[in-house]
């Protein structure tokens, strides 16, 4: 963990909160000048404890729920399977973890065709390794994406169009440097629009897509070390038949939890849980078991945490 102040901490939890806040509002929730937040910034972004800038969709909306996580078994020394992997345009997330499988990928899927060429794609990653199998687990349906809640879990989604969808892929997620520390400016977004569209159109466009839920809210890639977050768990939960979606918005509304999906397995509920400590997790889980609808819960520790790369 790098040596990161109170004030630096808290730059990173509002980012977290909101990566479109202007400087007037940073300095005014962490009470300082807004120079010295801007400085600040741009020494967080050259430290890399700022990787990217995140725009947070409601998956439902954006890639009709097909979402699929992917376990694979295979062993340190292939490092051709994680690179593989992180070369896959689809890929959200990746983590090396503990238990019968070693690597977790979240991925999503615009369409069909995709999917497919996804699974093309895995059978020759699998094949460059000792690995003989993979399992996937279907998402149904998200709950939590990015520690913000979704709050509309409706059952037959509008999906965005392929005009909204270009803007929304040029906003998803942008890498930025210590000459562009700060997210990009809607004159900036028009201007990476092909073809590209003025500032007020961006702002009415983007607007029409907060209204709708489809963007749920803006966030960063940070290095959770920074923040006194360093432990992540993936936890699976079985619910009492019947209790699935009152249980999910229980778990969803906890704090430590990040990203929260039900799935098709019988451990219905899957959840990344941060937390500062192994102890801290334990104290989590313990809290959660209050809950009388849970029978059981299974968990997988994070060995390595790998950063998805920005995609241009």
């Amino acid at each position: 963990m790098q040596n990161i102040t109170e004030s630096e901490q808290r730059i990173l939890w509002q980012l977290m909160k909101n990566s479109r806040s202007s400087l007037a509002t940073l300095s005014e929730k962490i009470g300082k000048s807004r120079n010295w937040v801007a400085r600040t910034i741009r020494k967080l972004v050259r430290n890399r404890s700022i990787l990217a800038y995140v725009t947070v969709f409601d998956p439902a909306q954006v890639y009709a729920e097909r979402n699929t996580i992917l376990l694979i078994k295979t062993n340190p020394r292939e490092l051709d399977v994680s690179t593989g992997l992180l070369e896959m345009s689809e890929l959200e997330s990746l983590d090396g973890i503990s238990g019968d499988h070693s690597l977790l990928g979240l991925f999503r899927f615009r369409g069909s065709g995709t999917f497919v060429q996804f699974l093309d794609n895995v059978d020759q990653v699998v094949a460059m390794s000792r690995a003989d199998k993979y399992q996937l687990v279907q998402v149904l349906t998200t709950y939590k994406t990015h520690g913000f809640k979704i709050e509309s879990q409706s059952i037959r989604p509008q999906l965005v169009s392929a005009k909204d969808w270009d803007l929304m892929r040029t906003i998803y997620r942008q890498a930025p440097s210590e000459e562009a520390p700060f997210p990009l400016s809607q004159s900036e977004i028009g201007d990476r629009m092909e073809p590209c569209l003025s500032q007020p159109a961006i702002s009415k466009a983007t607007r029409r897509l907060e209204e709708r839920g489809a963007i749920v809210g803006y966030s960063a890639d940070i290095g959770f070390a920074d923040i006194g977050l360093p432990i992540k768990f993936f936890l699976q939960i079985k619910p009492t038949p019947g209790t699935i979606a009152p249980t999910a918005q229980m778990v969803s509304m906890i704090d430590e939890v990040w990203d929260l999906h039900r799935t098709s397995e019988d451990y219905s509920l899957f959840a990344t849980v941060r937390t500062d400590s192994v102890d801290g997790y334990n104290q989590f889980l313990r809290r959660l078991y209050m809950n009388e609808d849970i029978l059981d819960t299974q968990s997988q520790i994070s060995l390595e945490e790998w950063f998805v790369p920005v995609r241009s």
